[in-house]
């Protein structure tokens, strides 16, 4: 007992440790802060999208005589919102740089999803922070700072020798000198962690406890690295530059090769390239033969095959007809385009294998349903809607039907869907699986390495 105080009193009266594990602390804090405040102007943005929508529908169905089918089609935005978990204000993914309140009109779907300015360079942070960031990045080298010159540390104060010489050994207490460092880390992790759930009103389920499980094996990881590196009973500066390295590694270099592979092998102009065509599609159908479009596209849409022909004057269900066929033009690229991105997706997740950092970091967006999987499964859900909101005002617009303000009334709302992924699942669990053999793996090692080792 006497020398578990001994520990903790000497853990805590270096400056170093104590000003790295303060730094960690203030961190978190901060990113939780900043995290809570983006989602905080998400869920505004989202609000406010679903706010203006009635009070627009309202102004609407207040009026004496409602406008034309074709005109209410055109201005009536209706909101969509990216489904996000409250979690998203920790792991805010991809989130903050894609939209999560899109308004959806009857017009072209491809000129509304990619000829716009996806984020606002005015109102974009710098050098963005959230606690995945702390987690991922910062909480391995503090683990490092603290641990991994522990035995170099005792050697050149001479007390290397001191312990051997006691009846427990050297290795035991190196243990207990490791099993505390982990206690007190953790410890500050689950504060962070529950300081979150209480102020965001996050319920501790199981959601909560998978994050906090999930760190604890990412923190093993890295104590089991920083033990192996110590193994070798080289001096501290070995240490501190192989550990370092490490990181180096596993947090940027196999991410950064990963992502740079993946840029490669799948087609990155995809949106240009269908914002382009859909564009060219839709201008051009101006100077053709107007009845000819609307034929083709009943041929596409069998159900409004009775529709009066088309006269002299201005009609929009030609309008509306033409609008659809330059989404048709380019129907064959989006529909790679979202295929190659659930692609792109699993390759990333299985690639991920081979970085703790680049995985741990997937899972938590995962959890917080803010990855690139789920922003793909969001323009799905997207031009689902698009599908229905067109055919909600062909009824009125080719069988030449009045809108009656119940109709308005009923017009057809988004519901977001929930994507389970049973097969994401299994896949989940078995790279869970291998991270913890590794894990395993490495601890094995360390810990035969570390009883070889005797005084010089």
């Amino acid at each position: 007992m006497q020398l578990f105080k001994l520990e903790c009193k000497r853990l805590f009266s270096g400056k170093i440790n104590k000003l790295v594990l303060i730094l960690f602390l203030l961190s978190g804090v901060f990113a939780i802060y900043q995290g809570a405040q983006g989602y905080k102007s998400i869920r505004i943005d989202q609000y406010k999208s679903q706010v203006v929508f009635e009070k627009e529908r309202a102004h609407v169905t207040s009026q004496d005589s409602l406008p034309a089918a074709g005109s209410l089609a055109y201005y009536a935005s209706a909101p969509t919102q990216w489904q996000l978990s409250p979690w998203a204000a920790l792991f805010v993914g991809e989130s903050q740089s894609s939209m999560v309140a899109m308004k959806v009109r009857a017009t072209a779907l491809q000129s509304q999803i990619f000829n716009r300015e996806i984020v606002n360079p005015s109102q974009q942070r710098a050098g963005g922070l959230d606690l995945g960031f702390v987690l991922v990045y910062l909480l391995p080298l503090v683990i490092g700072i603290m641990t991994v010159t522990l035995i170099s540390d005792e050697q050149h104060a001479g007390r290397w020798r001191l312990l051997n010489a006691l009846p427990t050994s050297a290795f035991r207490q190196v243990c207990k000198q490791i099993a505390l460092r982990f206690i007190v880390i953790w410890l500050l992790v689950v504060t962070l962690l529950i300081s979150a759930a209480l102020l965001l009103s996050l319920p501790f389920d199981v959601l909560f406890w998978t994050v906090l499980i999930a760190t604890s094996v990412y923190m093993l990881f890295w104590f089991a690295i920083a033990a192996f590196i110590m193994s070798f009973d080289k001096s501290s500066v070995f240490n501190s530059l192989a550990y370092l390295s490490s990181w180096v590694l596993f947090a940027m270099l196999i991410p950064g090769a990963v992502q740079l592979f993946l840029s490669n092998q799948y087609q990155t102009q995809a949106p240009l390239q269908i914002s382009l065509k859909q564009r060219i599609e839709l201008n051009d159908g101006w100077d053709k033969d107007k009845q000819a479009t609307l034929d083709t596209f009943l041929k596409h849409e069998p159900r409004w095959q009775n529709t009066a022909p088309l006269g002299e004057a201005f009609d929009w269900k030609w309008y509306y007809a033409q609008q659809h066929m330059s989404d048709i033009a380019v129907q064959d690229q989006w529909l790679d385009y979202l295929q190659n991105s659930y692609a792109r997706h699993g390759q990333l997740q299985t690639l991920s294998t081979l970085s703790p950092a680049l995985f741990f970091q997937l899972k938590l967006n995962q959890l917080a349903n803010t990855s690139s999987e789920n922003q793909t499964q969001y323009l799905q859900e997207i031009a689902d809607y698009h599908t229905k909101i067109r055919h909600f005002f062909y009824d009125y617009l080719f069988f030449n039907k009045s809108i009656t303000k119940e109709d308005v009334d009923n017009f057809v709302l988004f519901e977001a869907q929930k994507h389970t992924g049973e097969k994401r699942g299994t896949q989940g669990f078995w790279q869970l699986f291998f991270s913890m053999l590794v894990v395993l793996v490495i601890t094995s090692l360390a810990i035969f390495r570390l009883k070889q080792l005797r005084p010089v």
